[in-house]
């Protein structure tokens, strides 16, 4: 009975000796690094997440909440700390106060030292990495949208530049007429094509943000409910 309690919440490789734990400093300078152009499109249509989110009809949601997994599971610390726990806990859908208890109890039997204190102060960590990966997405593709709207903006402009001298030019010269007019109208015909060419691409980048946000959301209260739950089932 045990043991098949314990192989809900223990990784396999897990069930040996448990590793040192990762001095504080290290743990605190490990970065979190999201591989979102590695996530293929056969990993981005599996299913992520039990979350309400996972109804969304953003097409960018699976593939940035695959991101934000992978990106966990890279600093996740040698030993048994909280994300061993929230993985544990999250694998069983179960979040009554008997599991936690009971994961806590088997968490315990790996590592004398672990305490709720600790594992409410590695949540904040693993929480704070999620923060700073959300903050780096969103600047860059921020910027991205930017220079694709500042390189639109200016081809606009050179055009309606164009289009203007040409107008004028028709009533200075009036034996270039046809020739202008033939100028003008290829020229509005550019300016009308920029933003289709455009527009795929920003709805991409747009859609990427939105998923970030969701995806984001999504860790964060995953996270949060495993820490509540914590604060509220398991006493120091």
């Amino acid at each position: 009975m045990l043991k098949n309690w314990k192989s809900l919440f223990v990784k396999q490789e897990d069930t040996d000796a448990p590793d040192e734990p990762e001095p504080e400093e290290t743990r605190s300078n490990k970065n979190l690094t999201f591989p979102i152009h590695a996530v293929t499109e056969k990993e981005s249509t599996g299913t992520t997440t039990q979350h309400a989110f996972k109804s969304s009809n953003d097409p960018a949601l699976p593939e940035v909440l695959k991101a934000y997994e992978t990106g966990l599971d890279s600093i996740n610390m040698p030993g048994y700390d909280f994300y061993e726990f929230y993985k544990a806990i999250e694998s069983t859908g179960n979040n009554s106060e008997q599991a936690y208890k009971m994961a806590f109890q088997m968490a315990r039997t790996m590592d004398k030292t672990i305490t709720p204190g600790k594992f409410l102060h590695d949540a904040e960590f693993y929480i704070s990495k999620i923060n700073e990966v959300h903050n780096d997405y969103v600047r860059q593709g921020q910027q991205k949208l930017h220079d694709i709207q500042a390189k639109k903006q200016g081809e606009k402009g050179k055009l309606i530049n164009e289009i203007d001298a040409a107008t004028k030019r028709i009533a200075q010269i009036r034996s270039e007429l046809t020739q202008l007019e033939s100028e003008i109208s290829t020229k509005r015909s550019l300016l009308n094509r920029i933003d289709e060419h455009t527009l795929p691409q920003e709805k991409s980048i747009q859609d990427k943000l939105l998923a970030n946000d969701h995806a984001h959301m999504v860790s964060i209260e995953k996270l949060n409910i495993v820490k509540q739950c914590i604060q509220r089932f398991i006493a120091e």
